[in-house]
């Protein structure tokens, strides 16, 4: 289910943290759904158990995920709800970024070129985990 890059110089657990936010949003991971133990994932990604823990404790301390003693971790009932507020709050920053794009002379192409190229990654990604 999680595939990392040692490589891509992003954190292994930022890219967990990412793809759990993926999986959530794409409805792959559903709610109050189990999340695989930290113990299983770790395995499979060849990592350190603690950088998986930190990932899992990074989607708790948002209300991402809950935990259960002695049963796990499970997906929150409104993580996907959580996930989109905090996306929209990014879009306000887009909107800034956009503004020092424009005051720095940067075409508005190249802006939307950039953003069509995030999106196409994207649907990229999503294709290949299928």
């Amino acid at each position: 289910m999680y595939t990392t890059d040692n490589l891509s110089g992003v954190p292994v657990y930022e890219q967990i943290v990412r793809q759990t936010e993926a999986f959530i949003l794409a409805g792959i991971m559903q709610p109050d759904a189990p999340m695989p133990s930290v113990r299983s994932v770790a395995t499979e990604i060849a990592a350190n158990p603690n950088t998986v823990q930190k990932a899992y404790s990074n989607l708790l301390g948002r209300g991402i995920i809950y935990a259960v003693p002695g049963k796990g971790s499970f997906i929150s009932p409104d993580a996907r709800e959580k996930l989109r507020n905090e996306l929209e709050q990014k879009l306000a920053s887009v909107e800034q970024m956009a503004s020092q794009f424009a005051g720095a002379g940067i075409a508005k192409q190249d802006v939307l070129d950039a953003v069509e190229r995030g999106y196409q990654s994207a649907r990229i990604r999503s294709l290949n985990e299928d």
